[in-house]
């Protein structure tokens, strides 16, 4: 059964962007990856720093689309290096989120937004879920960088 986050009801609100789980990257602390990859849209130093600043997610988000004329010329071939970049830091800093995410399995893994058919599934399910498929990615790496003994992440967890 695939697992769907980002939704009502979902399972694993961690697995979001914005949750509260600051990550160490580029000499920087984040608030969250949301700050992180908002950040890397621009090449100043000045906006990445006011991103970084925001109280929220939200308000980062905010922050980011006030200035579209500063946004890199080249966001739409790095933003998946981006993204990923932040993600794998997220898992590798915080061990409680990488059990969660290797006890997944093999499940598929999908961001339900149905605002976001890049990141997300969009609202018809027919989205690229880009965001799915690099914790997807992640979690494989994860599972094979980590000895667990012989015993599976998922009977870890109890």
């Amino acid at each position: 059964m695939a697992i769907f986050f980002n939704t009502r009801k979902e399972t694993h609100p961690d697995f979001r962007i914005t949750s509260a789980h600051a990550i160490q990257l580029e000499n920087e602390e984040w608030p969250t990856v949301e700050h992180y990859v908002l950040a890397q849209r621009f090449e100043c130093k000045k906006l990445q720093a006011e991103v970084r600043a925001a109280m929220y997610a939200f308000e980062a988000k905010a922050l980011a689309r006030e200035r579209p004329d500063a946004l890199r010329n080249d966001w739409e071939i790095v933003r998946d290096q981006v993204m990923e970049t932040a993600i794998r830091e997220k898992f590798r800093q915080h061990p409680c989120l990488r059990e969660v995410l290797t006890a997944t399995g093999s499940e598929e893994i999908i961001e339900a937004s149905a605002l976001s058919t890049y990141w997300g599934a969009g609202a018809t399910g027919t989205g690229k879920n880009m965001l799915g498929r690099i914790l997807m990615k992640i979690r494989g790496e994860l599972r094979k960088s980590f000895d667990y003994g012989g015993e599976s992440p998922e009977d870890r967890l109890g």
